[in-house]
């Protein structure tokens, strides 16, 4: 008897087998692309830093921020961030590391006040002022 109700079960268990191997290959598809999509999108997720300014300077139309350049910094080498709050938060973010092999010197950069997105603000980069630049 103990034989008639194992068999009884055991057709029930090919499809559970079969539907746990289905989702463990779902499942490794799935992270495989994560994985894949990661390794796509890392290396310039990666190089996103909030960048040190060495100075700042406001006007009415414009904000010009100094930054350390190697001889590489463009401009599109940047984006804003801006915060939501009273006032508004700017971050001023280097999307692309300036990798040349010159001698490190101030680099200024103007955003014009609607690329920053607010006429009155207030700043969340690090401010480093540098001897050697002035």
């Amino acid at each position: 008897m103990l034989k008639t109700t194992f068999n009884r079960f055991k057709p029930a268990a090919l499809p559970l087998k079969k539907a746990l191997s289905r989702l463990a290959l779902g499942l490794g598809t799935l992270l495989f692309a994560a994985v894949a999509v990661f390794c796509v999108t890392a290396p310039t997720a990666l190089a996103a830093t909030v960048e040190p300014l060495h100075g700042i300077q406001i006007t009415e139309k414009s904000v010009t921020i100094v930054v350390t350049s190697n001889g590489c910094t463009q401009k599109e080498d940047f984006t804003t961030i801006l915060a939501k709050s009273q006032p508004p938060i700017v971050t001023f973010i280097r999307l692309k590391p300036d990798l040349c092999k010159g001698v490190s010197r101030p680099y200024p950069i103007q955003f014009s006040l609607s690329e920053v997105g607010a006429k009155e603000f207030k700043l969340a980069n690090l401010f480093v002022p540098s001897a050697s630049f002035y």
